[in-house]
């Protein structure tokens, strides 16, 4: 029910993976949305062939549940999906 576009990102390259982020409100794309706004989030991370932000097809990608933003433990993400 949040906005569609990320509230935090963390951009890295394949050859960075696995890796451990943190996420946070200095990370935001817009000022004026931050993470600590929303009572829960939705986590993902994506491999972008073509390097774009916005998900294309064949990129790679997974998603969590939704997650308490103030939860503090780490999470583990397997990308496992293919963008349609």
């Amino acid at each position: 029910s949040g906005p569609p576009m990320p509230l935090a990102v963390q951009r890295l390259k394949a050859s960075q993976l696995p890796a451990t982020v943190s996420l946070d409100d200095s990370m935001g794309m817009l000022p004026t949305m931050k993470l600590s706004m929303f009572p829960q989030v939705i986590v993902g991370a994506r491999v972008s062939k073509s390097g774009n932000a916005m998900a294309q097809s064949g990129d790679l990608q997974t998603l969590s549940a939704p997650l308490d933003v103030r939860r503090t433990d780490t999470i583990a993400l397997t990308i496992d999906q293919a963008v349609p």
